[in-house]
């Protein structure tokens, strides 16, 4: 079922916010063109774990807001622990599911299993400051 909920998301297009995010996320150098070297990086990883050498990405408290929020797939209004793995993933988390235990028990606040928009602050606080010492490990 979690797969047919992903698949469905990703037949979706892309809102122009979200293409933004996504070739930020691949413009390794920066310099606001995605080259051939850069999307052939991008293709021939994509089944393993992100280049060592991608840049440091700065993303803002509302980008992060933006990628969480799009990855509520069921639209509840809540992130369940698998829709945070995955946003985990598409930023370029090593070990999203190691990522995800760590960011639930740290944003959870009642312990549901589920991020509620009040506890979505403290999620973005933990990926501001785990990003700050290394590239969402």
């Amino acid at each position: 079922m979690e797969d047919k909920s992903l698949f469905l998301a990703l037949q979706k297009p892309l809102s122009e916010k979200e293409a933004n995010l996504v070739f930020k996320m691949r413009d390794a150098n920066g310099d606001g063109i995605l080259d051939k070297q850069e999307l052939m990086t991008d293709l021939t990883h994509a089944n393993k774990k992100p280049s060592t050498n991608l840049p440091n990405m700065k993303l803002t408290r509302e980008e992060i807001k933006e990628i969480f929020v799009g990855f509520d797939i069921d639209g509840d209004g809540f992130l369940s622990k698998n829709e945070v793995m995955q946003a985990f993933g598409m930023m370029g988390s090593y070990s999203p599911l190691l990522k995800t235990h760590y960011a639930m028990a740290c944003a959870d606040e009642d312990g549901d299993g589920l991020i509620s928009e009040c506890e979505l602050n403290k999620l973005i606080d933990y990926v501001q400051r785990t990003n700050n010492r290394r590239r969402l490990n």
